[in-house]
């Protein structure tokens, strides 16, 4: 009995090391993403819009801001509507994202299921082998790895991927958050202005 526990433990073990490597590995980005959504106020964004070097995680509102900035300063003389060059700012920061934490997220979190599976095919294939045999301890340690491995890998999944939503949702607050504080600079220009 010891040395079924073992064997068990042992297969479980194996199991979770390698659901755990890129499961680790898409969480990191997810915290790199969770500091780069965050919330941060009008008070917050006009400092760090002043302040020239930009922090480590810069903001989603304080880069789309930026590049906002950048792009209108250099489509102004050419006449490009303003509308195009805000609509054109967004979709860039989007993209800046998605390229740096939504797909390695969901790169990570879409490996996880063939290992689970490969796990699996794998505890079967010693299941039939351990039946040839007729070892009972050989039998419970392919059980264990065929179940754990799935187990595993869809539960790592299904929290990458929930995580990645909830990160996208806060970088669309953060976009609208500089929307919103674009157009309340902007009506004050123009108040300043006439």
């Amino acid at each position: 009995m010891g040395n079924d526990l073992t064997l068990t433990l042992l297969v479980s073990g194996v199991s979770l090391l390698a659901v755990w490597v890129p499961f680790y590995r898409g969480m990191t980005i997810c915290m790199k993403a969770l500091a780069v959504t965050r919330v941060v106020g009008a008070a917050e964004i006009g400092q760090q819009l002043q302040n020239r070097s930009s922090a480590s995680p810069e903001p989603i509102s304080v880069r789309m801001l930026r590049v906002l900035g950048r792009s209108l300063r250099e489509n102004g003389a050419e006449g490009m509507p303003s509308d195009f060059v805000v609509d054109a700012s967004r979709q860039y920061v989007t993209n800046e994202y998605e390229a740096s934490y939504a797909r390695p997220v969901s790169m990570y979190a879409n490996i996880l299921p063939p290992i689970g599976f490969i796990g699996t095919t794998g505890g079967l294939l010693i299941l039939f082998l351990s039946m040839r045999v007729a070892s009972e301890s050989l039998e419970l340690g392919a059980l264990a790895m065929a179940l754990t491995s799935s187990i595993f890998a869809l539960i790592g999944f299904a929290v990458l991927e929930a995580v990645k939503i909830r990160l996208y949702g806060r970088m669309q607050s953060g976009l609208d958050e500089a929307m919103a504080y674009y157009r309340t600079a902007a009506a004050k220009q123009r108040r300043e202005a006439s």
